[in-house]
């Protein structure tokens, strides 16, 4: 399997991790089926469907981070509310009034819960004790907060967030600006550039040549 994302972080260089009590933590935060009578429901699962919560190879960690969301949209719940509340008020002659209908809808929301669609998520975790990195497959630094804070239940992890010299943004200007990439990477036909300014204006390249003028007149306009 690849990692299409990565939010990275950083661990002491090596790390010592205890796998058999890191594992005996996790079991105590398993994934289980989301309840009717609930929203969401998350924890960790087999990355390997073998009943083991953690892979280990070369002493490197996978972990998997399972969650269910329920599929029941505020649209939903507001129409189903309103037509209760229409019934309401033709039999008690007024309408339902705020707190009543705060009330009604969540009382709506509890009895449309067991029959949504629970919609399952999966998120990877790469742990690297020997090289000091923690990786997590997600492009969402919130979905990487829902990882980081089950792992801190298991452990005082001492994680920093990755700081580097450069930002991609800038590194990837720079390639552009010299029409070269490093070693390992090259330039294709698909790229955005964006203003830094308040209106964000953007040119987009999808399946189309760089034209080198044109990028340079571009990035030289401030994206």
């Amino acid at each position: 399997m690849w990692f299409k994302n990565l939010q990275i972080f950083r661990l002491p260089s090596p790390w010592k991790v205890d796998i058999e009590q890191l594992s005996i933590q996790l079991a105590s935060q398993a994934f289980s089926q989301c309840p009717s009578n609930e929203m969401q429901s998350e924890g960790w699962a087999s990355p390997r469907e073998n009943e083991q919560l953690i892979h280990s190879v070369n002493q490197q960690l996978l972990l998997l981070l399972s969650t269910e969301k329920k599929l029941l949209p505020t649209t939903v719940i507001n129409q189903v509310a309103k037509a209760k509340a229409a019934e309401l008020e033709e039999q008690q002659g007024f309408a339902p009034g705020r707190k009543a209908m705060k009330d009604l809808k969540e009382r709506v929301t509890d009895e449309l819960l067991p029959r949504a669609f629970g919609i399952k998520r999966s998120t990877w975790v790469w742990i690297d004790p020997v090289n000091g990195w923690l990786l997590i497959d997600t492009s969402s630094p919130s979905k990487a907060d829902e990882v980081i804070k089950l792992l801190l239940k298991c452990d005082k992890l001492p994680l920093e967030s990755l700081r580097v010299k450069l930002s991609p943004q800038t590194a990837m200007t720079d390639w552009l600006i010299g029409n070269e990439a490093p070693k390992g990477f090259t330039i294709d036909q698909d790229t955005e550039l964006r203003s830094h300014t308040e209106d964000k204006a953007t040119i987009r390249y999808v399946n189309h040549s760089l034209d080198a003028d044109d990028i340079q007149r571009h990035i030289a306009a401030g994206k």
